[in-house]
């Protein structure tokens, strides 16, 4: 464990009272799943997450970045390094110009995406309608270019601020962003703040009728109520995860506690006492089935912290 003598002497220092040791980290995710992280980090401004870094980097500390703990597989013993997690402090919303019909608001990466529909909804914004439904929050959406129904983050998304040991603190427009499907392609150790989205105004009752509309379609083709990571696989290009899972014969297989979703293929259920090694079981032999059948490596798009397939 990195539990190096000095470390909690530094973590105090910059985050007094906001670093915290052996911490679980199942209740902070969807799956509920997972086990506990050396080092939990709350840091509260700009300052303090460079000087995070800087004792990361010197330090040769791995470390993570937790939002809403969407997308996310922890693995049973947990992760060794530590996990910053930046809300609720980096959870601000401003409007930065507003024309006659265009918004751009600058969004932190805590602010979840639930929260940022709403504000749409109440403010006839539109363009964010294809978020309703996705768990997590704004930087988690931008690290893997979260989207839906044929529309992504980037779509919307005008420019980054990040900060790095190597650059310092950032911001990248649209036209620097290397976004590509369920990817942001950014420097190795920066962190993602805050971000630009730009928005139209909208006819609020056009608005509110496809956000109804898209929340009602996930709610009847994908199993909401269970704990889950969300889809675990990429879909590949032509054809849908979903889709081959289900032609593989694996709907409601189950491993220990969990099971593939009888709704949504895609989807794996913790059952209520799930752990990582049989979600870990469930992909390996979903990999392997769809392989077999059609030739097609499913990629996953959950994010794996201290396991691998």
């Amino acid at each position: 464990m990195y539990l190096r003598k000095g470390l909690k002497q530094l973590f105090e220092r910059v985050c007094p009272g906001r670093a915290k040791q052996w911490v679980p980290l199942a209740p902070l995710t969807t799956l509920k799943i997972g086990g506990r992280a050396d080092w939990f980090i709350q840091p509260q401004g700009i300052r303090e997450v460079e000087q995070l870094l800087e004792i990361f980097q010197n330090r040769d500390l791995p470390w993570f970045i937790l939002g809403q703990g969407s997308n996310l597989l922890v693995a049973d013993q947990g992760v060794r390094g530590a996990v910053l997690h930046l809300a609720p402090h980096f959870a601000g919303l401003e409007e930065k110009t507003r024309r006659t019909n265009q918004r751009l608001l600058e969004v932190g990466a805590g602010y979840p995406l639930s929260k940022l529909v709403q504000y749409g909804l109440k403010n006839h914004l539109q363009g964010l309608e294809f978020l309703t439904g996705i768990p997590g929050s704004l930087g988690g959406a931008w690290a893997m270019n979260a989207g839906s129904y044929g529309r992504e983050i980037k779509d919307i998304t005008e420019y980054l601020i990040l900060v790095s040991p190597a650059a310092g603190l950032e911001k990248m427009n649209r036209e620097q962003l290397a976004f590509t499907y369920r990817r942001l392609n950014f420097e190795a150790g920066a962190v993602i703040l805050s971000g630009g989205v730009a928005l139209s105004q909208g006819d609020p009752l056009r608005i509110r009728e496809e956000t109804k509309a898209l929340w009602n379609r996930r709610r009847l083709t994908q199993p909401l109520r269970g704990p889950s990571c969300g889809s675990v696989f990429k879909n590949p290009p032509g054809d849908f995860a979903g889709r081959l899972i289900e032609e593989a014969g694996l709907k409601g297989v189950i491993r220990g506690d969990v099971e593939i979703s009888t709704r949504h293929a895609n989807f794996i259920i913790n059952r209520g006492k799930g752990r990582a090694q049989d979600i870990l079981s469930l992909m390996r032999l979903i990999q392997k089935r769809v392989f077999q059948g059609s030739g097609i490596l499913l990629e996953p798009e959950v994010t794996l912290w201290g396991c691998s397939l």
